[in-house]
C-alpha cells in the first residue's frame, strides 16, 4: 500500500512545509511546477530501478499525461503495473487515462482496482481518483466530490492537496464559494502551500475581483520565485487590468522559467493572440510548426491569426489543416466560430452559417461568473449569424437567432439595431421601426435612435405625404444639431427630408429654410441648389405676382 505523503513529495503541485524533503525528491516535482517537463522526466527516469519505481513510473505517466502523450502514458503506468500488479496508484493512472480519452466506464474499473488494492485507505489513492474526474471531460463532480471527502477523512483533514483537489472540483460545478472555501482550509493547512495561493488567484480573476487575484498570485511567487504558472496567469490578469507593459514582462519572466517546449511557445502564442499581436502569434506559430507540424494549438492559431490579418485564402487553408490535425473531441467552439467568418470572406456563406450554428450549439450560453470580454464575443457570434442569414436573404432565420440569443444572453439595445436592419433589409419597415423604438426609449437622448426610427417611417412614406418621418427627424435635429461636424452627413439627411415635407405641404417659407440649411453644410448640395432655384421663382402660396 503506497503512503500519501511519499507521493505528495514525488508528484503533489504544492511545495512541502517539512523543511526535511530530501533535494532529489523535491527535483521532480520542482521541475514539473516550472512546466519544465523535458528535466522531470531525466529525473524520475533516472529512479525507475529504485526500490519504489512504482512512483516514478506514475510519475512520468501523469507527466505524459499532463502533456497529451497518452501513449507514452500508458506505456509507464502498464510497465509499472507488469513488475507490480499490486500497484494501486499506477492502476489510478490508468483510470486517469482512460477518462482523458472519454472513456467512462473503463475508467471506473481501474479505480475500483485501484481501491481494492489499497483498501480504499490510501488518502493520496483516494485524491488521484478525485483529481481525474477533475481534470476530465465531466461536468457531473459528484464522484469527485465523494472521493476527495474521503482522503481528508482518511488523513484527519490534514491534507491541503486533497482539499485543492475538492476546491477544484466544487468550481468545475460552479460553486465557487465552496470552492474558495476548500482554497482557503488548504492555507489553514499550510500558509506556504502555493498551489492553494494559486487556485485563489485564478478563482478571483474569474470572478473579476482582480486586485485580490494580483495578491494571491503575488504570495505564490513569494513562496517561491520560480513558480513559473504564476507569472504565467499574472501576466494575463495585468493584460485584463489594462497593465499592458506589466502583462508582457511579466509574461516573459514566464518563458524565462518555463522550459522552451511546444506547450509553452504555445501558450506565448496565445498570449500574443490575445493582446492582439497577431503578427507575433503567426510568426511564433510558423516556428514551432517547422518542427512539430501536428501541433494542434499552433495550427489553430495560425489560422485565426491569417484571419485577423485579413489574409483569407491563407486563413481557409489553415484553418482546414487545423480539423485535420486535431483530435475532434478537442475542437472548440472558437473553432467552428473562426472558421465560419473565414469561410465568409471566402464567399462560401452556406457553409460558414453551419459552422456558425455549431458554434452555438456548443456553446451558445453565457457561463457566470462571465467576463465583459467572454459576453462581448457572444453576443458577436450571434450577430454574426444573424447578419450571415440576412445576407442569403433569409430574413425570418436571422430574426430567429435574437430570439435564441435573447434566450441565452441579457437584451441590449444593440439586438434592437440588428433586428431593425434585418427587418429594414426584409421591407417590413414597421416592425424595423418597433424595433428602433426600443432604442429610443432605453436612450431618448441617443441621436441615433431617432434617425434609424426616421427612416423606418421615411419608407413607410415614400412621397412624405402623411410625415411619419418628420417628429423623428425634428428630433434627431434636436439631438445633434449641436456638433454639427460629426453628424454632418446625417443632418444634410434630416434637413432634406424636412424641406422636401414641405415642399410636398405647399409651405414653401420652410421647405426654404431647411434647403439652406442642407446648404449651410454642404454648399455642393445639388439637390438643395436645384429646389432654391425653383422655390425663388415660385411666389408664396396666397400671393399674387
Amino acid at each position: 500500500m503506497t503512503k500519501n505523503w511519499k507521493y505528495i513529495l514525488l508528484m503533489a503541485i504544492a511545495f512541502p512545509s517539512a523543511a526535511a524533503v530530501a533535494q532529489n525528491a523535491d527535483a521532480g516535482r520542482t521541475a514539473v511546477e516550472l512546466e519544465r517537463y523535458q528535466e522531470a522526466k531525466s529525473i524520475y527516469k533516472s529512479r525507475l530501478n529504485d526500490k519504489n519505481a512504482e512512483d516514478a513510473y506514475f510519475a512520468l505517466g501523469d507527466i505524459y499525461l499532463r502533456t497529451g502523450k497518452t501513449d507514452s502514458a500508458a506505456y509507464y503506468f502498464n510497465q509499472a503495473l507488469a513488475k507490480d500488479s499490486k500497484s494501486a496508484i499506477n492502476m489510478v493512472g490508468l483510470g486517469k487515462l482512460e477518462l482523458a480519452k472519454g472513456n467512462k466506464a473503463a475508467a471506473e474499473k481501474h479505480f475500483e482496482q485501484a481501491l481494492k488494492r489499497s483498501k480504499s485507505k490510501d488518502p493520496y489513492v483516494l485524491t488521484m481518483i478525485a483529481e481525474a474526474y477533475v481534470q476530465s471531460d465531466e461536468k457531473d463532480m459528484t464522484k469527485a466530490i465523494e472521493y476527495a471527502q474521503k482522503a481528508l477523512e482518511r488523513d484527519n483533514y490534514k491534507n491541503p492537496m486533497a482539499f485543492v483537489v475538492l476546491g477544484d472540483a466544487y468550481q468545475k460545478q460552479k460553486e465557487y464559494g465552496k470552492a474558495m472555501t476548500n482554497y482557503e482550509q488548504a492555507i489553514g493547512v499550510d500558509s506556504n502551500y502555493a498551489t492553494a495561493h494559486f487556485k485563489l488567484g485564478q478563482l478571483n480573476t474569474s470572478s473579476r475581483i482582480y486586485n485580490t487575484a494580483e495578491e494571491e498570485f503575488k504570495k505564490v511567487i513569494a513562496i517561491n520565485p520560480n513558480y513559473a504558472p504564476a507569472y504565467h496567469d499574472l501576466g494575463e490578469l495585468y493584460f485584463y487590468m489594462g497593465k499592458y507593459d506589466e502583462a508582457v514582462s511579466t509574461f516573459k519572466k514566464y518563458l524565462d522559467l518555463a522550459e522552451k517546449t511546444p506547450e509553452t511557445r504555445a501558450k506565448y502564442a496565445a498570449f500574443l493572440y490575445k493582446t492582439k499581436d497577431f503578427k507575433g502569434t503567426l510568426a511564433e506559430a510558423e516556428e514551432v510548426l517547422k518542427t512539430d507540424p501536428n501541433n494542434p494549438t499552433m495550427n489553430r492559431l495560425r489560422a485565426y491569426a491569417y484571419f485577423e490579418l485579413n489574409q483569407p485564402e491563407q486563413a481557409l487553408k489553415a484553418m482546414e489543416t487545423y480539423f485535420t490535425k486535431v483530435d475532434t473531441s478537442k475542437i472548440l467552439a472558437k473553432d467552428y466560430e473562426y472558421y465560419g467568418k473565414i469561410l465568409s470572406k471566402n464567399k462560401q456563406n452556406a457553409k460558414a452559417i453551419e459552422n456558425m450554428e455549431k458554434a452555438l450549439e456548443m456553446d451558445g450560453k453565457l457561463v457566470e461568473p462571465a467576463t465583459e470580454a467572454a459576453k462581448k464575443d457572444l453576443v458577436a457570434r450571434y450577430a454574426d449569424l444573424a447578419n450571415l442569414y440576412a445576407t442569403e436573404q433569409q430574413f425570418d432565420k436571422a430574426l430567429e437567432v435574437y430570439d435564441r440569443k435573447r434566450a441565452n444572453v441579457e437584451e441590449s439595445p444593440e439586438d434592437f439595431y440588428y433586428i431593425g436592419q434585418i427587418n429594414m433589409m426584409a421591407g417590413d419597415y414597421a416592425k424595423a421601426d418597433s424595433a428602433y423604438a426600443n432604442i429610443t426609449k432605453a436612450g431618448p437622448t441617443y441621436p441615433y435612435g431617432h434617425l434609424w426610427r426616421a427612416y423606418a417611417n421615411a419608407s413607410l412614406d415614400p412621397e412624405s405625404e402623411q410625415g411619419l418621418a418628420k417628429p423623428h427627424f425634428e428630433e434627431f435635429i434636436k439631438l445633434a444639431e449641436s456638433d454639427s461636424v460629426k453628424f454632418k452627413n446625417e443632418l444634410v439627411q434630416a434637413y432634406s427630408y424636412l424641406a422636401y415635407y414641405y415642399l410636398v405641404k405647399n409651405e414653401n417659407d420652410n421647405s426654404i429654410k431647411y434647403w439652406k440649411q442642407v446648404l449651410a453644410l454642404d454648399p455642393e448640395n445639388e439637390n438643395a441648389k436645384i429646389a432654391l432655384k425653383q422655390l425663388e421663382k415660385t411666389p408664396a402660396k396666397g400671393k399674387k405676382k
